[in-house]
């Protein structure tokens, strides 16, 4: 099912002393929606934010990966060396609105010990760089704060791990495949909006695996809604419960797709 955008009233409290405010889902990047022939990955979140990528070796779709036997954008080797900034680009940046953000992401990462490896990122310092850096999921505001991890330590030998995380000015949360896996601090992200996926502002914490799905919500979810969209995710890559249709670009994307259209049509899920 398509995750639809959710709305709340400002000032619900939620677990890690996080307050609610209003809620969107911004960004839905599904495997089955990425075109390897033109490196676009095409959002299926319903605002067309897709995104090109750039500045490095165009990642390739990993097949049979996930528990179930889903695909994946592999992106392990795409960045050929440090600094040189590959990532994917979105069209429109995604902005914290006030209430920060919750994201989600169905990976394998192979970051080398010692690495920070980002899952989001953005063109300017203070924006939310999400990543992976001594075996936890982390998040900082680029060159400014590294502000909170999760506790558990995550493996980076290729095994899938859903990962979350909640965060707005007055704390955070993370989760590790459906648990809790910690508090801390929290920051506001105003004036430095998520604008690429798989690297940071630098061009230096560049992301090293596979990525099977990224959601980014504006506002934070409260626990409810979190465990609802894990549940989804589970039933998408792990169980095979949820059914798969792919999503049919608009005529402008299409456009844009040009030759590499018919790459869309593999077997995998659209929430609808």
């Amino acid at each position: 099912m398509k995750k639809t955008p959710i709305v709340l009233a400002a000032g619900l409290i939620v677990a890690g002393g996080l307050s609610v405010s209003a809620q969107t889902l911004a960004l839905q990047f599904q495997s089955v929606n990425y075109v390897p022939a033109t490196g676009i990955w095409l959002d299926s979140s319903g605002n067309h934010d897709d995104a090109q990528f750039v500045n490095g070796t165009t990642p390739t779709t990993a097949v049979y990966v996930t528990p179930d036997g889903l695909s994946a954008v592999n992106i392990v080797g795409a960045n050929a060396s440090y600094g040189v900034g590959s990532h994917f680009q979105l069209n429109t940046a995604i902005s914290d609105t006030g209430g920060g953000y919750t994201v989600f992401a169905y990976i394998a990462s192979t970051t080398a010990t010692g690495s920070r490896s980002a899952i989001t990122g953005g063109s300017a310092g203070g924006a939310l760089e999400w990543d992976f850096y001594g075996g936890h999921d982390d998040f900082l505001r680029e060159y400014q704060a590294d502000v909170a991890h999760g506790t558990a330590t995550i493996t980076t030998d290729g095994t899938f791990n859903l990962i979350d995380l909640a965060v707005n000015s007055t704390g955070s949360s993370f989760n590790l495949n459906g648990l809790s896996d910690g508090t801390g601090g929290g920051a506001s992200f105003a004036g430095s909006p998520i604008t690429e996926i798989g690297n940071n502002e630098g061009g230096g914490d560049m992301f090293n695996g596979q990525i099977a799905e990224i959601d980014i919500y504006q506002g934070v979810l409260t626990p409810a809604q979190i465990a609802g969209v894990e549940a989804t995710l589970t039933g998408e890559y792990v169980t095979g419960t949820i059914p798969v249709i792919p999503m049919v670009p608009e005529p402008t994307t299409l456009a844009m797709l040009a030759g590499g259209f018919g790459l869309l049509f593999a077997a995998r899920r659209f929430r609808k």
